[in-house]
């Protein structure tokens, strides 16, 4: 009977630090990969380029207000829009224009965007006739 005792405890009290640095050794490593998996998804996400998009939104804003600066909204003619963007937009852009809040506000000048492109939208705000009208912009990259 002794024997049978002594053999169950045998590997327990020898291994009894061994158990518990093993399991602060797990315990450390966890911590650390967590830290090391968070650096990198934080890094990497950091690493993405805001500026193109931000590119992109400002040109479609200043193409905009340069067609209200003209008075091309003044009274709404989808042709002489077209032109003017036409004209004006660089020709690594495509645009997209769409008026709307009043029916003397309504009307909608450029190509529909293609599936497979970035497209960037934005909304702007002006005023023909006396009325308050809106307009959104749809701008990407050809």
């Amino acid at each position: 009977m002794m024997k049978k005792k002594q053999y169950l405890n045998f590997g327990f009290r020898k291994n009894k630090k061994a158990i518990i640095f093993t399991l602060d050794i797990a315990v450390a490593l966890i911590v650390v990969f967590t830290l090391l998996l968070t650096a990198s998804f934080f890094i990497t996400r950091n690493a993405q380029d805001p500026y193109p998009t931000l590119q992109l939104i400002r040109t479609g804003s200043d193409i905009v207000r340069l067609m209200e600066y003209k008075g091309l909204f003044d009274s709404i003619d989808e042709q002489q829009i077209s032109d003017y963007l036409n004209d004006t937009l660089p020709s690594r852009f495509e645009m997209k224009i769409e008026g709307s809040s009043s029916p003397a506000c309504e009307f909608e000048v450029g190509n529909d965007p293609a599936a497979d492109k970035t497209v960037l939208s934005a909304k702007e705000f002006f005023t023909t006739n006396g009325e308050y009208c809106s307009l959104r912009y749809k701008i990407w990259l050809k």
